[in-house]
């Protein structure tokens, strides 16, 4: 999606509230919209978002070019068809990212997202990117522990309060083993493997033919 991005203050809270709001029209039902000025120009938004921060399974952070944050959120069953349809019917049209009721980014729609993948490009402070580290698991490391439990994270995306907790526990514990063995390493302990039994493998087959 081609990006043209804005920021504004707000104010920093724990919690972190992300919602993504497509456009409108001045058509439309006015309870079923609302307006926001986004640099400079006043904007119509549905009321109701396409997704928000209760489908996000993962997240990688960035630093944008502004001295913020930005976010890369992989979404989870339910968000990424609403990232896709969207994406497929209004072309040509905003994807507006509110970060706890503020405006902090935007995009012009320009391609289908089939992939569930949607970056909020700046805006995060440092703060809050430390409180969706205490909510969700960085992507990199859930595709790892994915990876170690022979799940393929696209193909078996969580999506219930409980998938997302065993796959947040998951990438917390690689996390975690990953940060031991840079420990280990760093004070010149290696991990051997296993020592292997002498003598040639002996097919199962065989060894039951010669008791």
């Amino acid at each position: 999606m081609s990006v043209t991005s804005c920021t504004s203050p707000f104010d920093k809270d724990p919690k972190v509230l992300i919602t993504v709001f497509s456009e409108g029209s001045s058509m439309d039902s006015p309870k079923t919209i609302f307006r926001r000025n986004i640099e400079g120009k006043e904007v119509v938004l549905k009321v109701i978002p396409e997704f928000t921060h209760k489908s996000i399974v993962a997240f990688h952070s960035f630093p944008a070019e502004d001295g913020t944050y930005g976010v890369t959120l992989k979404l989870d069953f339910k968000g990424t068809n609403a990232l896709e349809i969207v994406t497929r019917l209004q072309q040509g049209g905003m994807l507006v990212s509110m970060v706890n009721a503020a405006v902090v980014d935007y995009v012009t729609i320009d391609e289908v997202v089939a992939d569930g993948l949607f970056t909020i490009w700046r805006g995060l402070p440092e703060e809050l990117i430390a409180s969706m580290d205490k909510e969700y698991p960085r992507i990199q490391a859930l595709k790892k522990a994915n990876a170690e439990s022979s799940s393929d994270m696209l193909d078996m995306v969580p999506s219930t309060g409980k998938e997302k907790k065993s796959a947040r526990d998951r990438a917390k514990k690689a996390e975690k083993e990953e940060e031991a063995a840079a420990k280990r390493k760093a004070k010149g302990e290696v991990d051997f493997p296993p020592e292997l039994p002498a003598g040639a493998a002996v097919p199962l087959s065989e060894a039951l033919k010669n008791p």
